[in-house]
């Protein structure tokens, strides 16, 4: 299948010339197709773009006319936060998108933006020549603590900062590195994964508790590659071949075994509750295969590349999960973000939108606004910013400074959350936006961009 520059497939393109009613469609300011809406109907809302099934079974959504994409570049902050080490990750503190903390493999840093003064850095980690490796950051879900997880002399640890960037608690050792700090979205329970090639634990910390060790741990053969909480007792890891369905209280333990047919590592999982039943999505990055084990669901092939990234369309208020599909966005280095609808009743898969960054331009990570209206992408340059639901052309792009015929300065990491050996070595790009929607955090080389996003068109 050929795309244009706009990233439309060549069969669909046809397919719009060949079709009447398409061309007596009505175009909106945005350049976006409203179907059965005539131009001087105020009333409406216009609809999302029409989408055409090729023959490859995958559906691709048509813009005519598509807008040019707003530059973001006058509004941005641009912080210099490390010397020898690349960005690896960014996150905004909840409810507050003056503070953003910028991490790599040997620094974590907590800066201060406010709007009438210069951005102030505190320097939480700083491992210059001493072998400290930070590997896990996550805030709690009110903004008054932020879990750092280090790797030294063969054990892991974590200590907790306020947001002034004092270390005020260090909880206790495990005997491994700590790849994963996962905060239940509201309340004081912790999930500490640490995982090496050949043992895994899940352990749970209660801050409002804070005993003196931690609860007995989950223990689980080989590793954990990523873990996501459902509601508030209950969590989902996916390594080797298996899902692990788990319930939490006073501790976290196994209650469900899921395993794929084949012993693939399952890199990424997401969680939602659809219907009162729980759903979970999981994804092999070098496989380009989806798993849903709740569902006995699966498609191989859903990229060209490896998945670089999935995530799950955040439910809003006035849309309830129980009426929509389930939407996933996934990034590959095939170029492309796809967006997909999945039936679980009818158990399909279907690509409602390829985003395309760019020939040569792989998509290394992606996220969607936390109302769900926008969709960010990164490639090694660029940053894209897309209607989740319209898609076709991007609304805003930002570059990368000094990409215009010059070399930029990478980092390299691996894919997997770091431990995928099977992985090929990519450049390190994070993106996070902060609670409203309104700022974007990019990570790339050893830089971070902190960009204000236009929302009145929403």
């Amino acid at each position: 299948m050929e795309i244009d520059s706009n990233g439309v497939a060549n069969e669909t393109k046809s397919a719009v010339a060949a079709s009447p009613s398409l061309a007596d469609t009505a175009v909106d300011g945005d350049g976006d197709v409203s179907m059965g809406i005539r131009p001087d109907s105020q009333d409406q809302e216009p609809t999302a773009a029409p989408t055409f099934t090729l023959t490859n079974g995958h559906s691709v959504g048509v813009q005519i006319t598509p807008a040019k994409a707003a530059d973001l570049s006058p509004d941005t902050a641009l912080l210099n936060v490390a010397d020898d080490c690349h960005v690896t990750r960014t996150l905004w503190r909840p409810n507050d998108s003056t503070v953003v903390v910028a991490v790599g493999e040997t620094f974590c840093s907590l800066w201060k933006m406010p709007s009438s003064a210069s951005p102030v850095q505190e320097k939480l980690v700083e491992g210059k020549g001493d072998s400290i490796c930070v590997s896990a950051v996550a805030w709690d879900p009110t903004g008054q603590k932020l879990a750092v997880a280090t790797y030294n002399d063969m054990r892991g640890s974590i200590t907790m900062y306020d947001v002034a960037g004092n270390a005020v608690d260090l909880l206790p050792e495990v005997p491994r590195m700590i790849t994963g700090l996962h905060w239940t979205e509201s309340g004081t329970h912790l999930i500490v994964v640490a995982s090496d090639s050949k043992v895994s634990e899940l352990a749970l910390w209660d801050d409002s508790v804070r005993p003196d060790e931690f609860p007995s741990p989950q223990v689980i053969d080989g590793s954990i590659y990523d873990l996501s909480w459902l509601g508030r007792n209950e969590a989902y890891a996916s390594g080797n071949g298996t899902v692990y369905q788990c319930e939490v209280d006073s501790s976290i333990h196994i209650s469900k075994t899921f395993t794929s047919e084949t012993d693939r590592p399952w890199t990424f999982i997401r969680c939602a509750n659809v219907n009162v039943s729980s759903v979970a999505v999981a994804a092999s990055s070098a496989a380009a295969a989806f798993w849903i084990p709740t569902h006995d669901m699966h498609l191989d092939g859903a990229h060209e590349g490896d998945i670089t990234a999935i995530e799950l369309k955040p439910n809003t208020l006035d849309q309830p999960q129980a009426n929509h599909p389930l939407v996933l966005a996934s990034s590959s280095t095939d170029d492309t973000v796809k967006i997909w609808h999945i039936d679980l009743d009818t158990k399909r898969f279907d690509c409602i939108h390829r985003l395309f960054l760019g020939p040569s331009s792989p998509a290394l990570a992606s996220s969607f606004s936390p109302d769900g209206y926008a969709l960010a992408a990164a490639s090694k340059e660029k940053l894209f910013i897309w209607n989740s639901q319209r898609g076709g052309t991007a609304m805003a792009t930002w570059s990368v400074p000094g990409t215009d015929g010059t070399k930029i300065e990478e980092g390299q990491s691996r894919l997997a959350n770091g431990h995928n050996g099977d992985a090929e070595s990519i450049p390190d790009r994070s993106l996070a936006w902060d609670t409203d929607g309104k700022r974007l955090a990019f990570g790339f080389g050893k830089q971070v961009c902190c960009l204000s996003y236009p929302s009145g068109d929403k």
